[in-house]
C-alpha cells in the first residue's frame, strides 16, 4: 500500500480556518482514499505561531491521520517543502489550507504519480477544468502564467501557482534542495527546475472556486515575481 503524506502549509493568520480544514479533509479522505496510507500533515512556518501550534497538537490527538510540524522560517514555500522534506511518504501532496480545489479531484492526482509522473499539478486551464473566480484575478493570473512564464522560461505547462500538487519521493529528494524561494514563487521555481531537470509533469482537470481566505495580493506580487523570473532564467541548475 502506498502512502500519501498530504502538506497544508499554515501560519498564524490561519488559526479561524484550521479546524474546519482538518475536519472536512478528514471525514473525505476516509472515505476516498482507502487505497492508501495517508497523513494530513499540518506544517507551520513563521512567527506568532503559538496558538496554531496548540491548536494542531488537539487536532493530532484527535484524529490519527493528522500530524503537525513547525519551522520558523516564514512563508508559504517554506511551510511546504519542509513538510515535503521531512516526509518518508511515496507521494507527497501540498493544497492550500482554503481548499479551493474540491478534493475529490486528490484520487487522480495522486494516480497520476502512480502511473510514473514525477509531478502532477491542477490546472485551472485544464480545458476539462471547472473554474469560478474574479475576473481581475483571472486576467493577472493568464498574464502571468500565458505571458511572462511562457515567454521568458518557456514553461511546458500552464498553471504554476495553483495549491494542489504532488510529487514523488525521488524527485522531491533530487529536486528540493535546489528551490531556494520560501514564498509564493517557490511553486514556480519548483516546476521550472523540474522542466529543466527532464522531470516529467502532468497537469490534470480541476473544480476550482477563489478560496475565501485568499490573501495574496496580485498586483503586488507580479512585479516581485517579474524579477524572480528573470534570475532564475539566468540561474544556473
Amino acid at each position: 500500500m502506498k502512502t500519501v503524506d498530504i502538506i497544508l502549509p499554515v501560519y498564524f493568520g490561519n488559526l479561524n480556518e484550521l479546524e474546519e480544514s482538518i475536519k472536512t479533509q478528514v471525514e473525505l479522505y476516509n472515505k476516498i482514499l482507502k487505497n492508501y496510507k495517508w497523513n494530513v500533515v499540518i506544517s507551520i512556518n513563521g512567527k506568532n505561531a503559538e496558538q496554531i501550534i496548540d491548536l494542531s497538537k488537539k487536532l493530532s490527538k484527535k484524529y490519527k491521520n493528522v500530524k503537525y510540524l513547525y519551522t520558523g522560517i516564514p512563508g508559504k514555500g517554506s511551510g511546504v517543502i519542509n513538510g515535503w522534506v521531512k516526509s518518508n511518504a511515496d507521494i507527497r501532496v501540498y493544497m492550500d489550507i482554503d481548499l479551493a480545489v474540491d478534493l475529490k479531484c486528490l484520487p487522480e492526482l495522486i494516480k497520476k504519480i502512480e502511473f510514473g509522473y514525477d509531478i502532477s499539478i491542477g490546472s485551472r486551464y485544464h480545458k476539462d477544468s471547472k473554474v469560478k473566480r474574479s475576473f481581475k484575478r483571472k486576467l493577472i493570473s493568464i498574464f502571468y502564467h500565458l505571458f511572462l512564464l511562457k515567454l521568458i522560461l518557456n514553461t511546458e505547462y500552464n498553471d504554476a501557482q495553483c495549491g494542489f500538487k504532488a510529487i514523488n519521493k525521488r524527485v522531491a529528494e533530487k529536486i528540493l534542495p535546489l528551490v531556494q524561494d520560501k514564498n509564493w514563487f517557490f511553486e514556480s521555481e519548483l516546476l521550472y527546475i523540474a522542466q529543466r531537470k527532464g522531470m516529467k509533469i502532468k497537469e490534470i482537470s480541476i473544480i476550482w472556486r477563489e478560496g475565501r481566505f485568499s490573501s495574496i495580493n496580485l498586483l503586488k506580487v507580479i512585479p516581485q515575481f517579474f524579477i524572480k523570473i528573470i534570475k532564475l532564467r539566468f540561474r544556473k541548475l
